[in-house]
């Protein structure tokens, strides 16, 4: 197997883009939107950025860890221990969690040389035929043949992608996924209640956390992330972004009991902002007659470690290698 394409540059695929890279394979790399990330998505605000998708990266299992502790020593993540209160001003403590040097899209880039990567492509067909795995783009067009495509796009999505494999198609309409509302600021002044704060969190007014990006490691100027909650935002997923903005900013200023001096900002919906699999059974799916494959969080665990687990595990399969993901 040598020409392999991979559709969606989240953490799962550029996880496997690095494994197969590394292994020799020729990689193409197919991601709707403009760069990578996608749950690590970041944006740009000014002369400054933010992470609009996950805030921080969290790990639990040793593989897992010892992973990221690799990407601290290549330069790409550094570990971070956030100062964390309650929406009550209580302080809490906050395990040490780890974000991307400069912004959290900047690891899947690293990870991703090598490959050649295809943006504002969105894939329409995945079908084997006598040649190999075909892809269409959504015109129609052909995209070629490769040896093996691999799906890591949401479940939604992947869901018309693995027709060709029904019970992939199957575990994918399965899979439970959230909504989130997301707004993000560069402000004049930081307000004192977040000063020496880097997360709110418990919920309140129908907003889940308040990260101060600023404060990460290696950020610059002030910028805070303000995450709507999972009700609150599927109650709402259809509203038009500009009242979410003002509803956001009503509520966190309702909090702060202080206006918010707004230099910059920006206002986001994720349509999948997590995914759970209501019975995992597999951390990854490979049909080997057909040559296509697909990982993500939607399969094994949730969360970013689920993908990163999920993505191990296919290109161990892939490598027929029993070698560590680390």
């Amino acid at each position: 197997m040598q020409r392999i394409a991979i559709i969606g540059a989240g953490l799962s695929g550029a996880v496997l883009t690095d494994r197969l890279v590394k292994a020799g394979r020729e990689v193409t790399l197919f991601e709707k939107s403009r760069g990578t990330g996608g749950r690590l998505a970041s944006a740009r605000l000014g002369d400054f950025s933010a992470d609009l998708g996950a805030s921080c990266i969290d790990a639990y299992s040793e593989s897992f860890t010892a992973w990221l502790a690799h990407q601290k020593q290549l330069g790409r993540v550094d570990s971070w221990a956030p100062r964390t209160i309650s929406f009550k001003g209580k302080q809490l403590e906050s395990p040490p969690v780890w974000v991307g040097v400069g912004r959290n899209s900047s690891l899947t880039r690293e990870l991703i040389q090598g490959a050649t990567l295809r943006t504002e492509t969105r894939i329409g067909v995945v079908w084997p035929d006598k040649e190999g795995v075909l892809l269409r783009d959504e015109h129609s067009n052909s995209l070629g043949h490769f040896d093996a495509v691999i799906c890591t796009a949401p479940a939604p999505q992947a869901v018309s992608l693995l027709e060709a494999v029904p019970r992939f198609a199957n575990h994918a309409e399965e899979a439970v996924t959230d909504p989130s509302w997301v707004y993000v600021a560069v402000l004049e002044q930081l307000p004192s209640k977040l000063s020496g704060v880097d997360l709110v969190m418990d919920g309140l007014l129908g907003i889940e956390r308040v990260f101060v990006e600023s404060n990460k490691p290696n950020r610059g100027g002030v910028v805070i992330k303000v995450e709507m909650s999972r009700d609150w935002s599927e109650d709402n997923i259809n509203l038009h972004a500009d009242t979410v903005k003002a509803e956001a900013i009503q509520r966190l200023e309702a909090w702060l009991d202080e206006r918010l001096i707004v230099k910059v900002d920006r206002i986001h919906r994720w349509l999948y902002s997590s995914s759970l699999q209501p019975s995992p059974n597999e951390l990854s799916l490979w049909d080997k007659e057909c040559a296509i494959g697909a990982c993500g969080d939607w399969i094994g665990p949730a969360g970013l470690e689920g993908s990163f687990l999920s993505a191990s595990d296919l290109a161990d399969r892939l490598l027929d290698s029993g070698q560590s993901a680390a």
